[in-house]
């Protein structure tokens, strides 16, 4: 798989885990007959999907990093190929 098809893939599975529906752990008291239990808990549940959001998104910047870094290393040893190439 070439450096630029694995960014591809990379970039798309990101696309794809983004746009899942967020996989939250469900914070207890939500459907509470006590209307103050249940709006705390509807903020701990809001913060509780926003931080796993945030770690995916973090996930992702982490294999877009990786691709960058491949392909980075992919050019510096072309680059060292060429040189040595125009010397013979």
């Amino acid at each position: 798989m070439s450096i630029k098809s694995l960014a591809t893939s990379v970039a798309a599975a990101a696309v794809i885990s983004l746009s899942l529906a967020s996989c939250s752990r469900g914070v207890s008291g939500v459907n509470s007959s006590d209307p103050y239990i249940a709006e705390q808990a509807r903020q701990a549940q809001q913060l509780q999907d926003q931080v796993d959001t945030q770690k995916r998104l973090v996930d992702t910047e982490k294999d877009r990093l990786k691709a960058l870094e491949l392909q980075l290393d992919g050019a510096k040893k072309n680059l060292k190929g060429r040189k040595a190439a125009a010397k013979i």
